[in-house]
């Protein structure tokens, strides 16, 4: 039978060149070490050595073995943590989405739904959400777009509208609606990690955005600026928003968007409870 042992020393010793440097390496003795080697070889059945006086190579035998040592090596140390990830892949839900806002509603119905799994989120790009729903990156994925394609099931899990945040001395503030080109040249508070929302710097692109990614940071520079800034229609509901504010609500089209819960179609009897809550 042979030892994990037997082949990390080996390969230890084909990294090294010689057995008193691997010996070293390995802290053991080096008649240790060539007794283990030997061992090796009679595990085996075969020799893995062109013995030489005070030299010590692979023959073809070793070097081919080294190759498989290696492989199998890789295996084994990948071992544990393969099984960690697959134990919690079966105890964690990945949700990937395009935005931030919809997770403040579904977070707590995928709570609910599934009270002993546990939820990660991550905001990316939908082509790659796409891709990693495909790949088991993600169990389900959140777009603002329908999917192509029977690769997938969807269901409308939720719409959301930007609005501008004024303070109440602006001059826009008693407008009943604005648009991007309205604010286009104000200089605007922005928090960085917004998803696929980040298109509204290119409606704007005469304007100046001042980023801050620490939510505390950024709402504390909102409460000592007088700068605009974005907030949406759910913030009311699921976040806490700044006094003196005055929100107005952006007419462009692009300003309101409706939220797709995706799963692959062969999971999709997996979250029925999920869809039947939509």
């Amino acid at each position: 039978m042979i030892e994990l042992y037997e082949l990390r020393q080996f390969v230890a010793f084909a990294d090294a060149g010689t057995l008193s440097e691997a010996a070293e390496i390995l802290h053991l003795s080096q008649p240790a070490l060539s007794r283990n080697m030997k061992k090796l070889e009679e595990d085996l059945g075969i020799t893995l050595f062109e013995r030489k006086k005070n030299k010590l190579d692979l023959n073809q035998n070793g070097i081919y073995v080294l190759g498989l040592a290696k492989k199998l090596l890789e295996e084994a140390d990948s071992f544990t943590a393969k099984a960690r990830d697959f134990d919690r892949r079966n105890r964690t839900i990945s949700l990937g989405t395009c935005a931030p806002a919809p997770v403040w509603t579904l977070a707590p119905l995928i709570a609910n739904t599934y009270p002993h799994m546990s939820l990660q989120t991550e905001t990316d790009r939908e082509d790659r959400l796409l891709a990693g729903l495909l790949q088991d990156t993600y169990q389900l994925v959140i777009l603002h777009e329908k999917p192509a394609g029977d690769s997938f099931f969807y269901r409308m899990c939720g719409t959301e509208s930007l609005m501008f945040a004024l303070p109440k001395g602006h001059r826009y503030a008693r407008r009943k609606k604005l648009s991007f080109s309205d604010m286009n040249g104000e200089n605007m508070l922005l928090m960085p990690d917004i998803g696929f929302w980040s298109f509204v710097m290119d409606k704007m692109p005469d304007s100046r955005f001042l980023t801050q990614s620490d939510r505390f940071s950024f709402n504390e520079l909102v409460l000592a600026s007088s700068l605009p800034y974005f907030v949406t229609d759910l913030s009311e509901k699921y976040r806490i928003t700044p006094p003196g504010r005055i929100y107005v609500p952006i007419s462009d089209g692009a300003a309101t968007v409706t939220y797709y819960l995706v799963c692959r179609s062969d999971r999709k009897k997996e979250f029925k409870s999920l869809y039947d809550l939509l």
